[in-house]
């Protein structure tokens, strides 16, 4: 299952108030019930099908209806587009309010901060229904490339695709490069995480920066048959599954630390579920207790580990302490950051 965090502890013992398991009222609402009983439960996704957020959007749909009164069928629904944020701006003016529209996130408080323009969305307002997996990219490069190690980044150029320049697969490439020192060349336009995998395995690209759980959980052949060198981990820690892969934290400088940390303060919540404002509060308080039920459910966490998808749930109230943190940044650290990451 992975590590609870402190308060998705205590939430499973009912310390945390009106989103703790035991919430009676939260739970049984009658008017909740009333409300999605027959009813479908859109589940927005701003990726294209075939990678991670699939798969977790397809556990979701399978294993969380039967903890929300009145059992809703979840139905997954992809809006790629703009790094994930032409589904969140979708959510936050357009779809209905009424509850029957929730968002599966990308790191939104990032792209807020960092490329604002054409955003229709306040991070802060979402109704953040908790955190499911912390989002770990790995600078990954084909195993037939010139660029085998962060040593062979830094001296000669590598090819790496990316999204969008406003996505983390252009950003923590630049972020590479400006604090690590390597030479890559990022190519953008390159549409969803098969798009990018098939793009380096023809050797289009020499690599880009998929998530753990991309690779992980939708090529795992490549892992086991050594296909991709992995050069490096965008997260606070190494993972236990990659105990050789440093951390770009451990090699940046200590001038350039408090930037990665800007960058990686939205990978705990890069995947998460939410409301957009104006949906009334029993259905949000429901949801809630049913995104906590569903992260220690028997089933959806054996399917997880099935399927090699790491869980580590954490609060609402957590999720939106780190939202918070991120949109409350100073301009100076923002500005920082920008250079950073090329924008």
């Amino acid at each position: 299952m992975g590590k609870l965090t402190g308060g998705f502890r205590a939430a499973l013992f009912g310390l945390v108030g009106a989103t703790a398991i035991s919430a009676p009222v939260a739970a049984g609402s009658d008017s909740v019930a009333a409300f999605y009983k027959g009813k479908t439960l859109t589940m927005t996704m701003g990726t294209r099908p075939g990678g991670s957020f699939q798969v977790y959007g397809r556990l979701f749909s399978q294993h969380m209806p039967k903890y929300i009164p009145g059992n809703p069928t979840i139905v997954p629904n992809f809006m790629p587009g703009a790094g994930g944020t032409k589904a969140a701006n979708y959510l936050y003016t357009v779809a209905s309010k009424t509850g029957n529209q929730m968002l599966l996130s990308h790191a939104l408080p990032l792209a807020e901060m960092l490329k604002p323009k054409g955003l229709k969305f306040k991070s802060a307002k979402f109704q953040w229904l908790g955190s499911f997996s912390a989002i770990t990219q790995v600078l990954t490069t084909w195993h037939s490339s010139p660029i085998k190690t962060l040593a062979d980044a830094k001296s000669k150029q590598g090819v790496m695709s990316a999204f969008a320049k406003n996505h983390l697969t252009y950003q923590f490439v630049s972020l590479a490069n400006n604090v690590i020192g390597t030479k890559f060349k990022i190519i953008v336009g390159y549409r969803g995480g098969a798009r990018n995998n098939q793009a380096m395995e023809q050797g289009e690209t020499h690599g880009w920066v998929p998530s753990w759980g991309n690779l992980n959980g939708t090529k795992p052949h490549w892992l086991a048959n050594k296909k991709v060198n992995l050069l490096m981990l965008y997260a606070f820690k190494r993972l236990p599954a990659l105990p050789d892969v440093p951390t770009i934290l451990e090699l940046a400088s200590d001038k350039d630390k408090p930037v990665v940390e800007f960058m990686l303060n939205g990978t705990p919540i890069a995947r998460s579920l939410a409301f957009p404002p104006g949906v009334p509060a029993d259905r949000v308080a429901a949801l809630r207790v049913a995104f906590n039920k569903t992260m220690v459910d028997p089933g959806f966490l054996a399917e997880a580990k099935k399927r090699k998808m790491l869980i580590q749930p954490r609060t609402w109230q957590e999720t939106t302490e780190l939202v918070n943190k991120i949109v409350n940044s100073s301009p100076e650290m923002v500005a920082r950051v920008k250079k950073a990451v090329g924008l």
